[in-house]
């Protein structure tokens, strides 16, 4: 019994590729099998639970895969630049691994990602305008805070130098260090414009633009890097690899804004809003002066202080708790360099693995997320609690699937990082606890996206700093210092670490009140009551 609302907007069957059934306007994003679950319930209608509950399964998988697709072709951006560093030099890899090491520290201040929490939300109250005001805000909170993090990257030399790494390849980290700090404006900007679309289960922009954005810098690192096919040319080598990466995030900004621009004009919803949000043109006798002055205002309209503190409140904590982690594993990793030089470079090898298994469970935890989202902002607090579940049995399930695979076919992953036997061996004797890890990592970011997008970045990160530092941390130094300084105790007290953190974050949710954070979502979204009400 889907209501009326229904009927005009995009359909949830169809995040990536249109449908023949899906109208043209996909800039209102109600969720239909939410609303008919909550009508039916309304009406005392004893409609089957589990026929709402599979429909949400597929479209959760269908949302799922552009999200895996755009994380994948972010990875292959990566593993490009290595493999075309890895042809050059391995000073040039070396230096390389410098610079990300460094700027990762910093730059990690940038990704807190929740503009698609208070789109989401905005988009799910109908109150579109809103969602554009958070945008900017976005735009103006994260470019002042790269100020800092882009003066902390032109210090990568003295940092290296400082830490005992010799001139030579502390000079080529810093050189590396300082052409990125002109990729941080398109990393913000493409950023925040994919948040801005995907809270709108509009995914087909980010994923065309990451697939171009992959081809475009294979071809142009083979070509400046390397010098192929180009006879008599052997390429720029190290110098062009930072360039041809930073043209490449703004060829991606470009193409992503490009069709921003397009769908505020095409949309019919969007349409109707910048019509509504528009401004008087500026008069042919008006100074320069009087120009800049409303260009400036234009931009600042709707930017209250309250908002940038809603803003801030949900950003910050997220961003810290992110940071968090990343020093946390460098802190494990440190251990891990003072067990031999064998462990720390099957730690660093067998960690890539942990973060290639995350990129199908955060595509699901991502699906499930924005459905969350909108489905809170809707009012729809019965919808959102579903979404949330099927996108946590989906992950259960494909973790589970993960961590028997890569448990009994240990070896065959490892050869994709190496084929030293020695290291193999040592790979298949910890790969019982390496697997538990592999587990509850996924399964704590599975669960921490359910409290994330009900905008509880704050417990999360308090859940997160215990689980980490009065756990995780002091669990790995105790166990490889007092019971076996080896792999095999690191990754135990990684995993008992990952397995603190999912009983924090399973209690976080298991005691929410999601009316509670339907409520909260709506004042969010600056709406009194529930769409379709005649009082806003």
């Amino acid at each position: 019994m889907a209501s009326s609302e229904a009927s005009g907007c995009k359909s949830e069957l169809s995040p990536l590729l249109p449908s023949a059934s899906a109208p043209e306007n996909h800039g209102s994003c109600t969720d239909s099998s939410a609303i008919a679950l909550e009508d039916d319930a309304k009406n005392g209608i004893a409609k089957p639970f589990h026929r709402e509950f599979a429909k949400d399964v597929v479209d959760t998988i269908h949302l799922a895969l552009p999200i895996f697709i755009s994380r994948v072709s972010y990875v292959g951006m990566k593993t490009t630049d290595t493999a075309l560093l890895g042809h050059v030099s391995g000073q040039a890899l070396s230096a390389a691994a410098l610079s990300d090491l460094w700027t990762m520290c910093t730059g990690v201040l940038l990704q807190g990602r929740i503009l698609g929490i208070l789109v989401g939300q905005s988009i799910g109250a109908q109150n579109h305008q809103i969602a554009l005001v958070y945008l900017r805000i976005s735009y103006i909170i994260l470019g002042l805070l790269s100020v800092v993090v882009m003066i902390s990257w032109g210090y990568t030399q003295k940092v290296w130098e400082a830490l005992g790494q010799s001139t030579v390849l502390a000079k080529d980290a810093g050189y590396y260090s300082s052409v990125f700090i002109f990729m941080v404006p398109a990393q913000i900007g493409f950023d925040q414009l994919a948040q801005f679309f995907s809270a709108q289960r509009i995914m087909k922009p980010e994923v065309v633009t990451a697939l171009m954005a992959l081809i475009v810098n294979l071809m142009l690192g083979l070509v400046f890097v390397l010098g192929m096919p180009l006879p008599r040319f052997d390429g720029y080598g190290f110098v062009a690899c930072p360039i041809v990466t930073v043209v490449v995030d703004w060829f991606q900004l470009i193409i992503l804004s490009t069709y921003f621009n397009w769908f505020l004009k095409s949309d019919q919803v969007w349409r109707n809003i910048m019509r509504e949000v528009s401004f008087a043109p500026v008069e042919a006798t008006s100074s320069s002066r009087s120009q800049w002055n409303q260009l400036f205002t234009s931009l600042l309209d709707g930017i209250t202080k309250k908002r940038i503190t809603t803003f801030s409140r949900l950003y910050f904590p997220a961003a810290l708790s992110l940071s968090s982690d990343f020093w946390r594993m460098g802190v494990i990793g440190a251990m891990a360099a003072s067990i031999g030089e064998r462990e720390v470079g099957l730690f660093n090898a067998s960690y890539r693995i942990l973060w290639i298994t995350l990129i199908f469970v955060g595509a699901l935890s991502g699906a499930s997320g924005i459905k969350v989202g909108l489905r809170l902002g809707n009012g729809n607090a019965m919808g959102a609690r579903q979404a949330a579940l099927v996108g946590l049995l989906l992950s259960i399930l494909l973790v589970s699937v993960l961590s028997i695979l890569v448990y009994f076919n240990s070896r065959a992953f490892g050869m994709v990082f190496t084929n030293d036997e020695s290291y193999l061996d040592l790979f298949e004797e910890c790969r019982l606890p390496f697997c538990c890890a592999l587990f509850f990592m996924n399964l704590a970011v599975a669960i921490e996206t359910i409290p994330i997008n009900m905008g509880r970045t704050g417990i999360v990160f308090y859940a997160g700093f215990i689980a980490s530092w009065l756990g995780q941390v002091p669990g790995v130094y105790f166990l490889t210092h007092f019971w076996s300084k080896d792999l095999y105790a690191l990754y135990t007290g990684i995993a008992v670490g990952y397995f603190l953190l999912v009983f924090l974050y399973g209690a976080i949710v298991y005691s929410s009140d999601w009316q509670k954070y339907a409520e909260l979502a709506m004042e969010r979204a600056e709406v009194k009551s529930k769409p379709g009400n005649s009082n806003k």
